[in-house]
Formats: C-alpha cells, structure tokens, sequence
C-alpha cells in the first residue's frame, strides 16, 4: 500500500516545506543503521545526496533534536588531527520512528529498525517477541502492516504528530487501528504451532503466564476473602431471620 503524500505532510512537520527531504534522509538512515555521530551521519549521506555538505546535516540533526525526533544515546570518542574528543551518536525517539515509518525503505524492514535502535523503550524484554514476529510475518506484510497502522495513526491524531506528548503516543493507538486500511485479505494463512518449536518462544510464552499466574493470586485472594466474608454475613442474616419467625410463633 501508499502512504497518501497530503496525509504524511498535513501531520508531520518536519517532513514538508524546506529542510523536509534532508530530515527524511536522516531520520532514514538513523533508523536503518542504527544511532550515528554526525560525521559518519555525513559520510552516509554524501553519496546519496549530491552537493550534501557537513554542516547542513549538522543543523538538521540539531533541528530534529530541538524538535523530539531525535536524541543522543551516547557519545564516541574520535581523534580529530592528535587530539581525542567526544562525540555524541543521535538515534531515534519513538516520534523520530513514527516518522522514519514514511520512508519506504524503513517501511520494508521495520525488524531491523528496531533491532537496530535497541535504546528505544518497550514495556517488555524485546528480543523474543521480535523474534515471534519475524517467525510469523514476512517483511512484505510486516510492511503492509507498519504502512497501514501509520496511516490510521496519522489519521487519529488531532494534530501535527510534532505537538504529541510522549505520553500520549499510546493513546492514539487504538483508535489508528480503526482508521487503519483493512490488509488482512493479503495475508498467507499463518501456520502458529511451529512457534512453539522454538526454544526461547516456549520459554517466553510459559514465563509469561507464570508472571501472569502470580500477578492475579493476590486479587483472587482478595475476592475468595470478600465471598467468604459475605457468605458468613448472610448466614448470620438467614439464622436471625430464622430465630425472628420462630420466636413469634411461639
């Protein structure tokens, strides 16, 4: 599928107007190879982009820092003539990976994107259900499926995606997979079972109901005490109602 041009630049600033194609080209290549110092940034660029000089790619990585697409991760040590110093490498936020999502060859393999970026931030170990997930979608349809959730949440945010606060990205979420486009028709019917034959998704799957197990005996605890508690209190009831009636007959 194809991300429609107007939507992309309707909701993401820095990917319209002067200065956009060079801010698509570096959030490209960021997301493809991972956090870069700005030099190795340039000498990435310097082929693909005729006339590309260093300072114009040191101003739009300072540009998309000032703006929340990226950030530093780290720094490097180089050797500039004799003398040490060092460097800061830029990778993405998770605002500069929604973005970067709108690049097609980011789009195409969206597993090493992530893999790559390893300092962006899941609520869960990562290296397992990345795994799942290559094991079940082919790069074709992890694109079709990254394609068709940006487009849903582009069309979910009320406003230009650079005025997201990060604690918001989430609650877009769900409402971008009823504005998605519906892609599951051009899908290859997926055979699960053979997931289970993989060590550390056995692993993955059984600790995590384990955890889930342990996270729900308290609350279950909780409940049996409370239908303890009222099955008592309306016994007493039933035993007082009980002594009522037969002191009156008598």
């Amino acid at each position: 599928m194809h991300i429609e041009k107007e939507l992309v630049e309707s909701k993401i600033a820095v990917l319209r107007g002067r200065g956009s194609a060079n801010n698509g080209a570096v959030l490209g290549t960021i997301a493809l190879e991972g956090p870069l110092i700005k030099y190795d940034l340039f000498k990435e660029l310097k082929n693909s982009r005729r006339g590309i000089i260093y300072p114009t790619i040191s101003r739009r990585v300072d540009d998309l820092v000032d703006r929340g697409y990226l950030e530093t991760v780290g720094t490097r040590t180089i050797v500039v003539g004799k003398r040490k110093d060092e460097s800061s490498t830029y990778g993405l936020t998770w605002k500069g990976f929604i973005a970067s999502l709108t690049i097609e060859t980011v789009a195409q393999d969206i597993l090493r994107v992530l893999e790559k970026n390893s300092h962006l931030k899941f609520p869960f170990p990562r290296k397992v259900p990345l795994r799942i997930i290559g094991e079940i979608f082919t790069k074709g349809e992890l694109r079709l499926i990254g394609q068709a959730l940006l487009t849903g949440y582009l069309r979910a945010i009320p406003k230009d995606l650079e005025y997201i606060k990060p604690e918001q990205y989430l609650m877009y979420l769900f409402p971008a997979f009823t504005e998605a486009p519906k892609i599951q028709e051009k899908f290859e019917e997926k055979d699960l079972s053979r997931l289970l034959q993989i060590p550390e998704v056995s692993e993955f799957i059984s600790k995590l109901l384990n955890d889930t197990e342990k996270m729900l005996e308290e609350p279950l605890l909780g409940i049996k005490e409370i239908k303890k508690g009222l099955s008592k209190h309306l016994r007493t009831k039933e035993d007082e109602s009980i002594k009522t009636i037969v002191s009156k007959i008598g």
